[in-house]
């Protein structure tokens, strides 16, 4: 059921309240029929552009009621006069109103989609929900003051494009327009403080990985540093142990080692035993000697390619052991065993 046109607009309401059967309205009582027969004639008389209308209205619980239904455009502007593109509206007149705000939806099928995260409408279903509709209260609050202060919040806070509201000097600002602005503004600084914070939180679990990577870096690298320093205790200990059982071969064949470099004796008088014991004696402590002379260059040089020991210093102590193994491996090779 549709106005076929202005002149019979009061007639128009007054049939549809009264129809019964499939075209029967959901306001039941008889003074609310009269007040929104009157707030729908004053709506229509500052508004002319919106079309009046009957329809089935789905409640998010499944129930479906038969109300009245208003569809047109808001037109807006900017302080600086500056034209803004127009608002589709749906209007639906709750079965309770006017003790219940009517239900005003930005029309979901135009084609400019609407802002995401705009204070006063949910951007899916396109619901608006002002200060208005949230302080609503019968008699004070009705359909026509409604529209109107809808105009002006979206206006200050536009749903397709950016129009973020601006200081204005213009003292007749009512409160509750002052109250739309004030909640606008806080709605953006807030949002804005929020993708802040959440770039930070985000930088922050960034920063935490990276110290928690190189946490276990460190970690690797004290680990890799304690096992090399428990090797390197362990061949100082072998090292120290050779160079005990060389020290008591050099003080055990001092003598021998005098005549040979004052040539009173031959090299092979130098390794001249008494008996076969002896020889025999001779010949395994000749052997650790050379086993231990091969450990203790080993271990010089690792430390000189990890640049722990200068060159130098190296190759006068592999010039010692060399002169040292070379004794001990002429036993092991000239002994009659």
């Amino acid at each position: 059921m549709s106005s076929p046109s202005s002149s019979s607009l009061v007639k128009f309401i007054e049939k549809a309240l009264l129809a019964t059967g499939p075209f029967a309205l959901s306001y039941t009582d008889p003074d609310q029929k009269w007040l929104i027969r009157k707030h729908l004639t004053s709506f229509l008389q500052n508004f002319p552009k919106f079309d009046l209308s009957t329809d089935t209205f789905n409640h998010n619980n499944g129930t479906k009621v038969q109300l009245f239904l208003l569809e047109g455009s808001l037109h807006t502007q900017t302080s600086t006069i500056q034209q803004l593109p127009s608002i589709p509206l749906t209007i639906w007149v709750h079965e309770n109103y006017p003790l219940t705000p009517p239900l005003v939806f930005i029309n979901p099928k135009n084609p400019i989609p609407i802002r995401t995260n705009h204070t006063f409408i949910n951007t899916s279903s396109g619901l608006t929900n002002t200060n208005y509709i949230k302080t609503w209260e019968h008699p004070r609050s009705n359909l026509l003051d409604f529209i109107r202060n809808l105009k002006k919040v979206l206006a200050n806070d536009h749903p397709f494009i950016p129009t973020y509201p601006t200081p204005t000097p213009n003292l007749s600002v009512t409160k509750t327009e002052a109250l739309d602005r004030l909640a606008t503004r806080l709605h953006y600084d807030a949002i804005t403080i929020m993708e802040r914070t959440e770039k930070e939180i985000e930088n922050l679990w960034k920063l935490q990985s990276e110290v928690k990577q190189r946490s276990e870096s460190v970690r690797t690298i004290i680990n890799d540093l304690e096992t090399e320093k428990e090797t390197l205790k362990e061949r100082a200990l072998k090292v120290n142990d050779d160079t005990h059982v060389l020290t008591i071969w050099v003080e055990k064949n001092y003598q021998r080692l005098m005549k040979l470099n004052s040539g009173d004796v031959e090299i092979e008088e130098m390794f001249e035993v008494d008996d076969e014991d002896d020889e025999k004696k001779l010949v395994m402590e000749s052997l650790v000697i050379d086993e231990a002379i091969e450990d203790v260059m080993s271990v010089l040089e690792e430390a000189t390619e990890k640049g722990k020991l200068e060159i130098g210093l190296y190759l006068k102590q592999v010039r010692v052991l060399a002169r040292e193994q070379f004794f001990s491996r002429f036993i092991i090779n000239h002994s009659s065993l």
